[in-house]
């Protein structure tokens, strides 16, 4: 069973990081998972494993970053770090890719939607692009209500705004 410091450790060799004790140091302070470092990971709670898994894709400062549901689990604390790090990361020029179902975190982080559909690709574009692809344009527009029409949901139907 591999400790914290061990599955970073074990993620730096693998990708070949120079100065990983240090990068290590940071990402364990900034996901608040100092006090653990020591600890076994089977003996984390399941937010604290998404930490360090969020920790060990980090530490080897990726081109591009795959997250699927990365929230499941986490505090608010820990929300707002990875979507702080998350939109830190795309400025520095990787490409962050998130598939989540959490549509207000995805408005909130994403410049790009991909929206299928079992399987069929029914929108793919920026997050204004969508909305004005269905007709409700305003910035403060129901990024859910869009979804709905994209993907032909009966909600659509009964959640249509009231007119201004």
């Amino acid at each position: 069973d591999l400790t914290v410091d061990e599955h970073l450790a074990f993620a730096a060799a693998a990708y070949h990081v120079s100065g990983a004790d240090e990068l290590a140091d940071r990402l364990l302070r900034e996901f608040e998972l100092t006090s653990k470092r020591s600890a076994p990971a089977r003996e984390l709670s399941r937010g604290m494993r998404q930490k360090l898994a969020i920790c060990c894709a980090y530490i080897h400062t990726p081109d591009v970053i795959f997250f699927d549901e990365p929230l499941t689990g986490l505090d608010p604390l820990g929300i707002r770090k990875l979507k702080t790090t998350m939109t830190d990361r795309a400025a520095e020029g990787a490409v962050v890719v998130v598939s989540s179902h959490l549509l207000a975190m995805v408005e909130d982080i994403c410049s790009h939607l991909l929206i299928l559909k079992q399987g069929e690709q029914r929108f793919f574009g920026r997050v204004e692009e969508l909305r004005e692809s269905y007709g409700i344009g305003a910035p403060d527009s129901s990024l859910e209500m869009a979804f709905f029409l994209a993907t032909d949901h009966p909600s659509a139907a009964f959640t249509l705004p009231p007119a201004r």
